[in-house]
């Protein structure tokens, strides 16, 4: 989509590769400059330099995301560093590890999963709520998985951690709407030529997210697919959208 993001400052987590670095570079070419945030800190560079080549500001900033201090200390240097965050892409946290049955799965797992999905998105907007109140205007972009809206096998656990951010997203904004923020939710499925997908095709249940691929009636999404969906979101056309959830599948399934 060609939208125009000038003046608007993003902050991606999880933006050091795959989707996270996608949607960051997609919000740069519409116009915003870019706080990237993420753990790898050779990975965040590359993404800010090929910001900064778009003639945009960029910064990367090491964070936690699982400690939501670390997360509170990455987002006030980025309010201090770029004025201002307008944007957040609330992503980030891999998965793949949880990918099992449920009786194969180590009850010790099950917070290190709610972590991943859910905690690590929530500590980013509390994070930031207080900033964004305070200047009556976000918007704040959740990337979960799409097994909280259709139940999956292997992602009993996945599932249940997505399904709390599709409710949540849901009283955020109704909540949020006063302060002029708006909340939206991408829910996934398989996302092709991302470092996610290249490590669940490596595993033991590779053979079910083949089924998936050979499901997608559109063919499977990648992260590029992703970004225009976020960037819709943040973009000043979906301003009367909020608490909505969109699925990004291929046609792989539709959900209610």
């Amino acid at each position: 989509m060609i939208t125009n993001l000038e003046g608007k400052v993003a902050l991606v987590t999880g933006g050091t590769n795959g989707i996270g670095k996608s949607t960051a570079l997609k919000l740069a070419k519409s116009g915003a400059d870019v706080v990237v945030s993420g753990r790898n800190h050779e990975a965040g560079m590359q993404v800010v330099s090929e910001i900064k080549e778009l003639g945009r500001r960029a910064v990367f900033l090491e964070c936690d995301l699982f400690v939501y201090d670390s997360v509170k200390e990455m987002a006030d240097k980025a309010v201090t560093e770029m004025g201002k965050i307008d944007i957040l892409i609330a992503n980030g946290g891999a998965t793949v590890q949880y990918a099992k049955f449920f009786h194969e799965l180590d009850p010790n797992d099950y917070d290190g999963c709610l972590n991943s999905q859910q905690s690590s998105r929530l500590y980013a907007i509390r994070a930031l709520l207080d900033h964004m109140r305070e200047q009556n205007y976000g918007k704040i972009v959740i990337i979960t998985s799409d097994a909280g809206r259709i139940a999956t096998p292997r992602e009993s656990l996945i599932g249940s951690a997505a399904a709390g951010l599709v409710l949540m997203n849901k009283a955020l904004a109704n909540e949020f709407a006063r302060w002029q923020i708006r909340v939206n939710a991408l829910c996934l499925t398989v996302i092709q030529d991302t470092p996610g997908f290249d490590a669940v095709m490596a595993t033991e249940a590779s053979h079910v997210f083949q089924k998936a691929v050979d499901r997608a009636k559109l063919g499977l999404p990648n992260a590029e697919d992703v970004a225009e969906a976020a960037l819709f979101f943040a973009s000043p056309e979906s301003d009367r959208i909020t608490g909505q959830t969109l699925s990004i599948n291929g046609g792989l399934s539709f959900a209610g």
